[in-house]
C-alpha cells in the first residue's frame, strides 16, 4: 500500500491528520499532501478531514473559540488542555480551517445532489424496464407531474432534453409514493420494507436541501442533519439498474451497475451547529507552521451549556 493510500485508510478509520503523522512516522505536511491528493481524486471531502477529530475534541475546540474569541491554535490548545483534553495545535488548525461554512455547506450540497440525481436516474431506469422506452413517461410518471414538467420545459429559454429533467426532489417523492408497487421491487430490502419511513426521510431531505440552497433565509444545519444525509446516502446505496422489462426483480435487487465513483468515506461525527457565513476563498494549502490570520471566519457552532 502506498503512503497516500495508507494515510487515506487511516483517516477513514477515524484518525486525525496529526495522529496519522505519528502512526506513519512522517511530517504532518506530508500527510496533508497525501490527503489533498485524495480530495483531488474525488475520494475524500475537505469536511471529512475536519470531522476526523473526535466529537469530544471538536466540542472542546468550539467551546474554546466561543469563550476566547481567539483564532490561534496555540490559545485554543491551551484552553482545551485546561479541560483535560489533549489535541495537537496542528489538528486544531486543520479543524478550524476545514470546518468553515463554505467548506461544510459545499460538501453537504454535493451529498444532497448525489442522492437526488441517483433517485432521478433510478426512477427512469425502472420505468423504462417496466413500461418500455416508448411508454415509460406516460406509464410511470403521474399526470400532474408530467404536466408540471411540460410547462417548465415550455417556459425555459434553454430547454432541457426532455420534460423529465424538470422533476425535483418532492416530485420524485410523489412518484415513489404513487408508483411504490413498481419501484419498491428494485429498492434495497430494508428501504423497500418501509415506504412511510422513506417518504418521510425524503421530505426531511428536501427541507435540508432548501436550507443549503437558500442560506440567506437564515436556516441552520445541525449535526444530526449531517448524519441523517450521510446515512440516507449509504442506505440507498447505488440502487438497482434494471436492464429490461423482462429482468426478474430478485436479480434487479442486486446492484449491477454503480453510479460514477463517489467518495465513500464513512459517515463521520459532525459539528453541532453550522451558521451560514459569507463566502470565502478556497482553503489554501497551509505550511506546517502556519497559524490562521486574524479575522478568518469561524462558525460558532457549539454553545456552552
Amino acid at each position: 500500500m502506498s503512503k497516500r493510500d495508507q494515510a487515506f485508510s487511516l483517516l477513514r478509520q477515524g484518525h486525525s491528520p496529526g495522529e496519522i503523522a505519528g502512526i506513519m512516522h512522517v511530517r504532518t505536511s506530508e500527510v496533508m499532501h497525501h490527503l489533498w491528493s485524495k480530495i483531488g481524486e474525488g475520494q475524500l471531502r475537505r469536511s471529512d478531514i475536519a470531522f476526523s477529530l473526535k466529537r469530544k475534541i471538536r466540542r472542546a475546540i468550539e467551546e474554546a473559540v466561543a469563550r476566547t474569541g481567539s483564532q490561534s491554535p496555540t490559545v485554543i490548545s491551551r484552553e482545551v488542555a485546561k479541560q483535560g483534553i489533549q489535541c495537537s495545535k496542528f489538528d486544531i488548525r486543520i479543524y478550524l480551517e476545514y470546518r468553515r461554512a463554505p467548506v461544510v455547506l459545499g460538501d453537504m450540497y454535493e451529498i444532497v445532489r448525489s442522492i437526488e440525481v441517483r433517485l432521478h436516474r433510478f426512477v427512469k431506469r425502472v420505468f423504462v424496464a417496466e413500461f418500455g422506452e416508448d411508454e415509460w413517461w406516460r406509464g410511470g410518471v403521474p399526470d400532474g407531474i408530467r404536466a408540471e414538467c411540460a410547462a417548465l420545459l415550455e417556459k425555459d429559454p434553454e430547454p432541457a432534453p426532455e420534460p423529465y429533467c424538470y422533476t425535483h426532489l418532492i416530485a420524485l417523492r410523489e412518484i415513489l409514493d404513487r408508483k411504490w408497487s413498481v419501484l419498491a421491487k428494485y429498492l434495497p430490502g430494508e428501504i423497500a420494507q418501509n415506504k412511510k419511513d422513506l417518504l418521510e426521510r425524503l421530505r426531511q431531505l428536501n427541507r435540508i436541501r432548501n436550507n443549503v440552497m437558500h442560506p440567506v433565509r437564515g436556516g441552520q444545519l445541525s449535526e444530526e442533519e449531517f448524519e441523517f444525509v450521510y446515512n440516507l446516502k449509504d442506505d440507498l446505496g447505488p440502487l438497482a439498474d434494471p436492464e429490461s422489462a423482462n429482468q426478474k426483480p430478485e436479480a434487479a435487487a442486486k446492484p449491477q451497475t454503480q453510479e460514477p465513483a463517489e467518495s465513500e468515506a464513512p459517515a463521520p461525527e459532525l459539528v453541532s451547529q453550522l451558521t451560514p457565513v459569507e463566502d470565502a476563498p478556497p482553503t489554501p494549502q497551509l505550511p506546517v507552521n502556519h497559524e490562521p490570520a486574524a479575522g478568518e471566519e469561524f462558525i460558532p457552532s457549539i454553545k456552552a451549556s
